[in-house]
């Protein structure tokens, strides 16, 4: 089975994608502006763009299934978009499986993941700077604008706070 991490070797990116450890990256090239913006299908067909979520907050999350840490931190995104989604919160579950609805419904269900999951393209990731590890978290403020990004698991009282912040700001 191929994965996406084997496309972004080819390409020349290097970083560790498996990561049991957190970091929080204030350096990605797109943090200084906005957010890339993307047009990509959920199993669906449903196309979900960046624009469409503007004036929210965005927690855009770049996992596999296959990846164990992003099996741990879905759980507590789950509980934040439940938490916080009337306050404002969107969630965006970016797949970087190459087995498509077969792998992914199952876990969705599995998961109890409410929000869109969508399917990664080799230029989404290439425009989100390569995608250094996953999961990795992409927290995209009311304006578009990439405010932090996280690799690796990160606690869900740490993403939790950032968004709690995040919303504060949309007023």
């Amino acid at each position: 089975m191929k994965h996406y991490w084997k496309v972004l070797l080819v390409c020349g990116l290097t970083g560790i994608l498996l990561c049991g450890c957190s970091r929080q990256d204030s350096d990605v090239e797109s943090a200084a502006g906005a957010a890339p913006e993307f047009a990509l299908k959920d199993m669906d067909g449903t196309v979900y763009r960046l624009s469409d979520f503007r004036g929210n907050v965005v927690i855009l999350n770049f996992f596999a299934t296959w990846c164990g840490p992003c099996r741990k931190e879905i759980p507590d995104l789950v509980k934040l978009y439940q938490g916080f989604a009337e306050q404002g919160l969107r969630i965006i579950g970016v797949s970087m499986d190459e087995g498509g609805a077969d792998v992914l419904r199952p876990f969705i269900r599995q998961y109890n993941m409410t929000y869109p999951v969508v399917l990664a393209t080799r230029e989404m990731v290439l425009d989100y700077g390569g995608v250094q590890g996953i999961p990795s978290t992409f927290l995209i403020d009311h304006k578009g604008l990439i405010s932090e990004n996280f690799v690796g698991l990160v606690p869900g009282y740490q993403v939790e706070s950032s968004v709690r912040r995040l919303l504060k700001k949309r007023g």
